[in-house]
């Protein structure tokens, strides 16, 4: 049967690969080649499952071997006796479990039934799966961003799409009794169609997995920008958007083009390197400083920093210092009390201009020029946390 099938589809496979898209005549007998190749697959695949039941009945026609019976256990029987399903169990109970499920399991808990679909879908589970792996690297930005996303994706639906003319082969696959056909010509994917439902798009679980999948950028900040030997950005933090890669375990950044350069991305950026923006002043606006009056000698800060006016801020680690005329003695030094206040970028050689600048007190905007570049808005570190994740990027070698 299989040569004279293949005999029969053979004209119209031909027509099929010579046949012009552009001629209209011709899409007639594309669609009628096509229709005769799915007819040919259905019924080969219908002969290979003939086939095995053929032989799935000879073999049940043989007898079984002798096996010996098996005495159940009393204390197993008494086991299965006492379950009880997992449903009825009391709500705090059922709730325990199903806070030690993981992600994965839980996502799979949620395909059983529609009770537990509910139940493994609550934002209060999720919301502890969205803070243990990504607290450290989610702000209110993220968050803000996501809402907005849901909003356009709500107004994008909403919109009326362009009806499209359909083939005999479109007809075909709607009234065919088969799904095979209708999968493969309207390209559905085997592998979503096998996978679990997707959660309701305003839910928590829908966030946790578009941040898993990769499928939403998120704000953050990005330590030592562009890693790959470039010195001109060791420790700094610079705002960017980033995508999870699960398969790697790392993020891909986006960052905002620097004046006249396009936005660059780079691949393969660690855990490690990521944070929550701190604050909510855009990476062009300037901060207001509300810490100057506090700032002493051997306090730790960030500082913003940026090459021109073109170009986004960036944050830059430093230590307040001592003034010239000081001794650095912790019980004579009266440099708070000072106006003037000296920041020291201590990775760079002493003598290098990137080393030290200084700052009024009472009265500081940005300063700068299109030379040393401009100076922004401070912010004092408060956490022994934020020091050592500033210093765990310290050089190797004093830059100059």
């Amino acid at each position: 049967m299989l040569p004279l099938l293949l005999i029969s589809t053979l004209p119209a496979f031909t027509l099929l690969l010579v046949a012009p898209a552009s001629y209209k005549p011709w899409k007639l007998v594309r669609e009628l080649g096509l229709v005769a190749l799915l007819l040919a697959r259905e019924l080969l695949r219908h002969s290979a499952s003939a086939a095995a039941g053929r032989k799935e009945q000879q073999g049940a026609r043989m007898p079984p071997p002798p096996s010996r019976a098996k005495t159940p256990s009393p204390a197993l029987a008494e086991d299965d006796a006492d379950a009880l399903p997992v449903l009825d169990l009391p709500e705090l109970a059922l709730e325990r479990v199903l806070e030690e499920l993981s992600p994965a399991s839980l996502a799979a808990m949620a395909c059983v039934c529609a009770g537990l679909r509910d139940r493994c879908s609550m934002d209060s589970l999720w919301a502890r799966h969205v803070r243990r792996k990504w607290g450290r690297v989610l702000g209110a930005a993220a968050r803000s961003e996501w809402e907005a996303e849901l909003a356009a994706r709500a107004a994008a639906a909403t919109l009326p799409r362009p009806a499209r003319r359909r083939g005999w082969a479109d007809s075909l696959a709607c009234a065919w009794p088969f799904s095979w056909i209708g999968r493969r010509w309207l390209k559905e994917d085997a592998a979503a169609a096998r996978s679990a439902p997707a959660p309701p798009a305003d839910t928590v679980a829908a966030w946790y997995r578009a941040l898993e999948c990769g499928d939403f950028w998120f704000p953050a900040q990005v330590y030592n920008r562009e890693q790959d030997g470039h010195v001109g950005f060791l420790l700094s933090c610079y705002d960017a958007h980033l995508r999870y890669d699960r398969r790697t375990d790392t993020f891909t950044a986006r960052y905002p083009p620097h004046g006249r350069k396009p936005a660059k991305e780079e691949e393969g950026v660690q855990w490690c390197r990521v944070r929550a923006a701190p604050l909510s002043t855009p990476a062009q606006d300037l901060h207001a400083s509300a810490c100057l009056e506090d700032l002493r000698p051997g306090d730790h800060f960030e500082i913003q920093w940026r090459k021109n006016k073109d170009f986004p801020y960036g944050w830059w680690y430093g230590v307040v210092g001592h003034l010239e005329p000081c001794n650095a003695n912790e019980h004579l030094c009266r440099c708070h009390e000072d106006d003037t206040i000296m920041l020291e970028f201590k990775h760079y050689a002493a003598g290098s201009r990137w080393r030290q600048t200084t700052v009024s007190r009472k009265d500081h905007r940005e300063k700068g020029d299109e030379t040393d570049g401009f100076y922004g808005g401070i912010r004092k570190l408060q956490t022994e946390d934020e020091i050592s994740t500033w210093r765990r990027f310290w050089p190797v070698d004093v830059l100059s």
